[in-house]
């Protein structure tokens, strides 16, 4: 059985545009690939920073805003609900008048990744989110500076009072409605402190 073999006339016009083309392609610059050197952490865009802190700092973060309600937000970039919740959060923060409240976010990320992967998230998903690191080796150490029977439940906040004092403790995931009416009742109190 004979097969016929196609054979590709190069007609003038054929030849014209194949010596174009390899002209072009032979002008134009070779690619350069980065070295393959492992995982590359992303550069920010802006001026994102993020301070690792240590558990004795908290009351050196608190400080600042002593006479305003301030929520401390315990997070991590693998906690569900975390996430979920940010941008109620970060509504709430626009929202809210930041003479009478705070928003103190701390992430409980593995200190040995925080460095780039909490980052890297807070870029790509939430850059508007201005997030503390904790360097604790363990997450327990940070948040029982506020509760020393913390359930290791995440999210975890706390809503300290304009005296420095907790106030309310919110654990698990929370809507923006619940966020807020927590912190108004809060501001409520201390507004209007019963008799002593």
């Amino acid at each position: 059985m004979n097969r016929m073999i196609p054979t590709f006339h190069l007609t003038p016009f054929r030849w014209l545009l194949a010596s174009l083309l390899t002209g072009l392609l032979a002008l134009m610059p070779l690619p350069v690939w980065p070295a393959d050197d492992g995982p590359r952490i992303l550069e920010p865009a802006g001026e994102l920073m993020l301070e690792s802190i240590r558990a004795e700092d908290l009351p050196g973060l608190l400080a600042p805003h002593q006479g305003k309600v301030v929520l401390v937000n315990f997070w991590a970039t693998w906690c569900g609900p975390c996430i979920h919740e940010i941008p109620a959060l970060l509504s709430l923060e626009e929202r809210l008048d930041p003479s009478s409240f705070a928003l103190l976010p701390i992430s409980l990320d593995d200190p040995a990744d925080s460095s780039w992967l909490v980052e890297e998230f807070i870029q790509t998903r939430f850059p508007n989110w201005h997030s503390y690191l904790s360097a604790e080796p363990e997450d327990y150490l940070m948040v029982e500076e506020l509760d020393p029977h913390w359930p290791g439940v995440l999210p975890a906040n706390y809503l300290i009072g304009p005296g420095g004092n907790l106030a309310k403790t919110l654990l698990g995931g929370h809507t923006e409605e619940q966020f807020e009416e927590a912190v108004l009742e809060v501001m409520t109190q201390a507004a209007n402190p019963p008799p002593g």
